[in-house]
């Protein structure tokens, strides 16, 4: 399977989550931190990298995260909206870059990149076996 027949550089994809107690620091054991832990933040930008892409690969193959490098800038409070906006940046065998954004209502709360590899799920799977 080529990639780039089927993706292509600059494809973008948008999602709006809303932050919930559990993906607060305080809730992964960040005491008093009531905002968006940098695990969750990371949790939706691999979630709507996925959203982009898995449509279009054949029903046999999945994405799985690779590297990442995001810088976590501002706070958001619980029961704030999210959007974290996603472009292919760069498509290199079987690997996606991502160039990430991440915005609650009022700023920028985080940006940088996040690589994919395309996977056969049963042989991905098998590998855990």
């Amino acid at each position: 399977m080529e990639l780039s027949n089927i993706l292509e550089v600059g494809l973008t994809h948008t999602d709006n989550y809303i932050v919930e107690n559990n993906d607060t620091a305080d809730f992964i054991g960040n005491k008093d931190i009531i905002m968006l832990s940098t695990p969750s933040m990371i949790k939706f930008i691999e979630k709507a990298c996925s959203n982009l892409v898995i449509d279009k690969l054949p029903k046999n193959c999945r994405v799985v995260g690779t590297k990442i490098n995001v810088q976590h800038i501002n706070p958001t409070s619980v029961n704030s909206e999210i959007k974290i906006k996603v472009k292919i940046a760069a498509i290199n065998g079987r690997k996606i870059l991502y160039n990430i954004e991440v915005f609650n209502e009022t700023c920028k709360i985080g940006f940088g990149t996040y690589e994919q590899c395309v996977v056969n799920l049963e042989r991905f799977l098998d590998k855990a076996k």
